[in-house]
């Protein structure tokens, strides 16, 4: 634990986290369960694994290795979630990769 104290501060701010997450839990599941019956399970983990991946993407710039790192999945478990959730995933141009920049 660093000397200033920041593992408490983190645990604090887990907790508070953990805790708005349980209490938006029941709302949540009532709504899928009138809208969806029966799909429940499998729409409150796209609800919470959409906005996960595209903010893991957006946090390393779309870099889908350092984004599977951060989340820690393999690189080819992200994209097959993204196609499955419809999610876009970024590509390199093709034309950034067959000529490269200029120098100087």
């Amino acid at each position: 634990m660093p000397a200033d104290g920041g593992g408490r501060a983190n645990g604090a701010q887990l907790t508070v986290l953990t805790r708005a997450v349980a209490d938006a839990v029941p709302g949540i599941v009532e709504q899928l369960a009138a809208a969806r019956p029966g799909c429940v399970y499998r729409e409150m983990l796209a609800l919470l694994e959409r906005p996960l991946l595209l903010r893991a993407l957006a946090l390393t710039g779309g870099n889908q290795l350092r984004a599977a790192r951060l989340l820690g999945i393999n690189r080819n478990t992200l994209r097959k979630r993204c196609r499955e959730l419809r999610l876009p995933l970024p590509r390199a141009s093709r034309r950034a990769i067959a000529a490269p920049a200029p120098l100087g």
